[in-house]
């Protein structure tokens, strides 16, 4: 068959746009290189849906923001995805800095934003420093699983006659009477139209198809992870500075805390931790914070910011009007995701029909049922066998970890990681020793030594 569009590019951007084009009717391929969804950037990130203040006033970053934060919440409603709208703030003492933001938020679109100080400023930031007189506050700013959304809208997409294809390596690409011949995986694909939504792997794509790259730039971003607690209530920034929004101190959405990002420009695609990172998160959240809970440490990761510019470049190709171009999606992306799914659907590729009813996914969650294999997370055996034979199948660790947070507890898997491989290898019909934390090479348990 020839499919109306191939999106390649599995993180929420392309998954989103994969949603809407299904939504709309239209014949769809989700493509991506890893065993898994969300395994970029958008597994590695805040989780935060920002209210919009931040942007430059007109750039897409606000425009998409702002409208992405609309539409989230009754889409995450839809898909069964847990949101919860938990407000931020951004504290600090230079009073004309804070009343900026706010003026610049206005001017976006953002409502409900005022500056706050003294008893209202300490009942929302309880452990704040005394010496931090005020804060911007924004009650529209929420909190998502920036992994589980991507995998939901995905899922749903599968459900409602899209199809996605994992570990899908692109060969070659030839395009013949207007129709794409996608070669890969020893098998052909075509298609009319091609989203380019690969992320840090944009440019690679962009020699595929000969369409135009964009010189990419990469910045990693340190956390820390605690365990849950209620040490902040919503999410507090600093103020803003040419490198990002500085190191936060936010909750997930599942309850756990979260200290960072650091920010770091670097040459090329690198996830390490370092001392130096956790360091400077440490240093500041001390400066910033009381009692903070560090005894509750219980993982430390990066991700990595990707950018091409000071804004989000979302284009049709010059090169090639059949080939849409979507690069430099940092912050705020996942925010923005569901609005430019809309504005390329709806606008670029003019597919102006009303979105047509969608058979609803059911999730994996369930009463936990015979054994519970994560003791931390209460995750039992029925909800890990629901992950791996879903519509888009979690068969690597990490994916059954994305979907059902087996693993993401205390204990970060030192419990229940041999049985969850053992379910996967049951569940897959395959060897122990072929089971894989997330890509193709990372092996778990080798026979016969290594």
């Amino acid at each position: 068959m020839i499919f109306d569009y191939v999106v390649i590019g599995g993180g929420v951007i392309g998954t989103a746009i994969f949603n809407k084009l299904v939504r709309k009717g239209k014949t769809c391929v989700l493509l991506e290189r890893e065993p898994d969804l969300a395994t970029g950037a958008t597994k590695a990130n805040s989780g935060l849906i920002h209210a919009g203040f931040d942007a430059e006033s007109g750039s897409l970053k606000a425009k998409f923001n702002v409208r992405g934060n609309e539409l989230t919440e009754n889409l995450a409603k839809e898909l069964k995805v847990p949101f919860k709208r938990t407000g931020a703030v951004v504290v600090g003492n230079d009073l004309e800095k804070l009343k900026a933001l706010l003026e610049r938020g206005e001017k976006n679109g953002v409502r409900g934003l005022e500056i706050v100080e003294g008893d209202k400023l300490k009942s929302l930031v309880p452990n704040l420093k005394e010496d931090i007189k005020y804060a911007l506050y924004a009650p529209s700013a929420g909190l998502i699983s920036p992994y589980m959304f991507a995998i939901a809208l995905a899922e749903e997409g599968v459900i409602n006659g899209g199809v996605c294809k994992l570990s899908f390596e692109i060969d070659r690409v030839e395009q013949k009477d207007g129709v794409f011949e996608i070669f890969g995986n020893n098998e052909v694909l075509q298609a009319r139209k091609v989203i380019n939504s690969a992320g840090a792997g944009f440019n690679e794509v962009s020699k595929l198809f000969k369409t135009e790259e964009f010189p990419i730039k990469f910045r990693r971003g340190e956390y820390i992870v605690l365990d849950k607690s209620d040490f902040v209530k919503l999410t507090v920034f600093p103020l803003p500075t040419a490198l990002g929004k500085g190191i936060l101190a936010t909750p997930t959405v599942d309850g756990n805390i979260l200290l960072g990002p650091t920010a770091e420009d670097i040459e090329a695609f690198n996830t390490e931790t370092t001392e130096c990172g956790i360091d400077k998160i440490i240093s500041y959240i001390n400066s910033t914070f009381n009692n903070v809970p560090l005894n509750k440490n219980i993982r430390q990761f990066s991700g990595i910011r990707v950018s091409c510019g000071e804004d989000f470049v979302v284009t049709e190709s010059k090169l090639n009007p059949n080939v849409i171009l979507i690069a430099g999606i940092n912050s705020p992306g996942l925010s923005s995701a569901p609005a430019i799914a809309e504005y390329v659907v709806e606008e670029l590729l003019k597919e102006h029909s009303e979105d047509k009813p969608m058979i609803a996914r059911k999730g994996y969650t369930c009463e936990p049922a015979g054994k519970i294999i994560c003791k931390c997370e209460k995750v039992g055996e029925k909800e890990i066998e629901n992950a791996i034979n879903a519509p888009i199948p979690a068969t690597t660790v990490d994916a059954v970890k994305r979907r059902v947070r087996a693993g993401m507890g205390r204990c970060q898997g030192g419990q229940c990681m041999l049985d969850i491989c053992k379910l996967i290898a049951k569940n897959l019909n395959i060897e122990l020793e072929e089971v894989k934390k997330e890509s193709a090479k990372s092996n778990i348990m080798f026979k016969g030594g290594f």
